[in-house]
């Protein structure tokens, strides 16, 4: 994807980034942090630039820095501090440096980035492993692309050699003897960015034995409804990281939950300031991998 080839509109930003879009508006205008483009009918449209821009800032902004500080950034000064914030707990595992597996990435070898993952996987497990190898080295790659270290092929190229990874591995699982146990169904109502996560927590749910109804792609959140009709469930797991998390939102699935008679719906990969907000009665809500992993052992 190069930029000026794609444009965006302010709700691809609220999407990828989960900055409202009137928040992202006021600071455009409080604090010129984005210059969009407008059509003729006065619609503001922003480029691939911008949309990094809003990512990097939304990234910081969760990290604790004030939106007036992250202002005064100029371009560099604003790449320079997400790189330091993203690379805080890059030492911690002295076998663990992001930097250099991604290297074999960047000339899209194949075979040498698996082979630099593979150690992880055969002494932790697949489960371990994406929680605290693969997902971070996810994280890593979207930062580098956010910042113009990794182009947009690149980035890719390292998520869809993870999310052959899963596959492989959850492809490797063998089927459950005896009854299995309750139903999950699992929609998508996000963008791809976090969809190998949502491939993860499939492998994770039916490597416990959970009845797992997965169909992939994008669904509006009303389908869920229907796959009931066909299959009724007692959990629910909604890939929400674009979800907004408006309490419109969040009181509508927990309506469903109510009328269909759910036990418990897990939005997954929520902005860090929801992951601690009080959830309805019918909800749990993650942050990432490690933290689903601990909710779903819970529901055993």
């Amino acid at each position: 994807m190069e930029d000026g080839v794609n444009v965006f509109s302010i709700k691809d930003l609220e999407n990828f980034s989960g900055i409202k879009a009137h928040t992202i508006r006021i600071w455009e205008k409080r604090y010129k942090i984005l210059e969009p483009d407008r059509t003729d009918s006065n619609i503001r449209t922003y480029s691939e630039s911008e949309l990094k821009k809003i990512l990097n800032v939304a990234y910081l902004n969760r990290n604790g820095l004030k939106i007036s500080k992250i202002a005064r950034l100029d371009e560099d000064e604003l790449t320079q501090q997400v790189m330091t914030v993203s690379s805080k707990h890059d030492d911690l595992d002295q076998n663990f440096q992001p930097g250099k597996i991604l290297m074999s990435a960047i000339r899209f070898n194949e075979a040498l980035f698996k082979e630099a993952l593979s150690p992880f996987i055969k002494h932790q497990g697949i489960e371990n492993a994406y929680s605290h190898y693969l997902y971070p080295l996810l994280e890593k790659a979207r930062i580098l692309w956010q910042t113009g270290s990794l182009s947009r092929a690149q980035e890719q190229f390292v998520r869809n050699t993870i999310k052959q990874i899963i596959i492989i591995e959850d492809n490797l699982l063998k089927p459950v003897t005896g009854k299995l146990r309750p139903a999950v169904a699992m929609i998508n109502t996000s963008d791809n960015l976090t969809d190998n996560n949502f491939l993860f927590y499939k492998y994770a749910l039916k490597k416990r034995g959970f009845d797992v109804i997965f169909t992939g792609g994008i669904l509006p959140a009303s389908e869920v409804i229907e796959i009931h009709k066909i299959k009724p469930f007692e959990f629910l797991v909604v890939n929400s990281s674009a979800f907004d998390f408006a309490e419109k939102k969040i009181g509508y699935f927990n309506s469903i939950g109510k009328s269909l008679m759910i036990k418990k719906i897990i939005l997954t990969d929520s902005p860090e300031e929801f992951a601690t907000k009080k959830p309805y009665d019918k909800l749990l809500i993650t942050r990432d991998p490690a933290n689903f992993i601990r909710v779903i052992e819970s529901l055993l």
